[in-house]
């Protein structure tokens, strides 16, 4: 053959650039899908926040309740009409019990004394459109709350990296 085609699929996740991301009970959404997948024992906790508003997120969120959380949010920075996951996606999540929290997001993830995490969260407002044609979310000064979870899965978006096809040259 003059090529070979590796379709190895968007699988490094995005990080949230927040402090607290690496801190034990913060999941990447595609690592959290992906050891579902291979039926892997993975703790989940009661109460989970999955920010993102892609299929990523939401397959998550489904993932995460069918796997014994009681309580699962999505945490989104834009509205539900800016939300690139699919319609019927979004809608069937909340027909399982999926939470919305629309127009906010985390700035700051603290262990807290009992093991749970104290995630600080903000409000957002839409501005003028960004690169992608969006409104840009906009941070409400003075809005900063702080939401108690066990897990936080981050699901903001995935990049194509090699590193599985490590000793070939590409």
């Amino acid at each position: 053959f003059d090529a070979v085609f590796l379709g190895l699929g968007a699988q490094k996740a995005t990080a949230m650039r927040v402090p607290g991301e690496d801190l034990p009970g913060v999941l990447s959404g595609i690592g959290f899908l992906g050891e579902a997948s291979r039926n892997e024992r993975m703790p989940i906790g009661k109460r989970v926040m999955v920010v993102g508003g892609g299929n990523t997120a939401i397959d998550a969120s489904r993932t995460a309740l069918r796997l014994g959380a009681d309580e699962v949010s999505i945490l989104y920075r834009r509205t539900r009409k800016e939300m690139p996951a699919w319609e019927e996606e979004i809608s069937a999540a909340e027909l399982e019990g999926v939470k919305l929290e629309l127009l906010a997001a985390p700035v700051k993830i603290e262990k807290l004394a009992d093991g749970t995490l104290g995630v600080t969260c903000i409000r957002m407002q839409l501005g003028e459109p960004d690169a992608s044609g969006r409104r840009r979310p906009e941070p409400q000064v003075g809005s900063e709350h702080v939401r108690i979870v066990d897990n936080v899965i981050a699901a903001i978006g995935q990049s194509v990296t090699a590193e599985c096809a490590e000793g070939i040259t590409l």
